[in-house]
């Protein structure tokens, strides 16, 4: 059911039963620091609160929600040299059918939120979902939001848009860099670049990467 001002008591009360049982299986060092993630403290809200809230806040009820959404087609981007068809495989974390016909995309983020101006994933996905939803319970939807909801940082929401015409420029943005991107590693060109170099330190490719020759990276 949706979570509003109204229910969001029961959602907390739900919450908790579901993760105590599962916090039953760990060692009890281990459930303590996952009990303080997930339900929070005195000092600071968890993350099930964050998650909660921003749903509460919100006045058009959801429908029905879509967890870890597969969007593995073929979709349809508009660029400025025309139309294009590009394979995407990508999952999204969480789609909100919304009773007024559009969705919300939500893209979890443990850490800090990434850059709008740079964000390509969120927008990218939201465009798929608005062709793969086409029809879905015998309605057409319309991507009306896009938010990263992230555990680090000063906000827990960022929205990528906040009106119309944001929305449109940052869709018709991301559909350009996204073609720009694919014909750039098809040509071989993909120069290691990246927004942080403290990234590098985890990353799964730091042993084929060329980044030791990239500048001061």
């Amino acid at each position: 059911q949706p979570i509003t001002p109204e229910t969001i008591d029961t959602a907390r009360t739900l919450f908790r039963e579901v993760v105590e049982e599962f916090l039953g299986r760990l060692s009890d060092t281990e459930a303590a620091l996952e009990r303080t993630r997930l339900l929070g403290s005195p000092a600071a809200a968890g993350l099930g609160e964050a998650v909660f809230r921003m749903e509460a806040e919100r006045s058009v009820p959801v429908m029905a929600r879509l967890l870890e959404h597969r969007l593995n087609d073929e979709f349809a981007f508009e660029t400025a040299a025309g139309p294009r068809r590009l394979s995407v495989n990508g999952k999204a974390d969480r789609i909100d059918l919304l009773a007024d016909g559009t969705f919300r995309v939500i893209d979890y983020k443990l850490g800090w939120p990434p850059d709008r101006a740079r964000a390509l994933q969120l927008p990218i996905y939201g465009l798929c979902a608005e062709q793969s939803l086409k029809g879905h319970l015998g309605r057409q939807w319309t991507l009306g939001e896009a938010a990263y909801l992230a555990f680090k940082g000063p906000k827990r929401v960022v929205g990528l848009f906040a009106s119309a015409d944001e929305r449109a420029r940052v869709l018709t943005d991301a559909q350009q860099r996204l073609a720009d991107t694919v014909d750039a590693i098809s040509a071989g060109h993909f120069p290691p670049a990246p927004d942080d170099v403290h990234r590098c330190e985890t990353c799964t490719y730091a042993a084929v990467c060329r980044k030791d020759y990239v500048g001061d990276v």
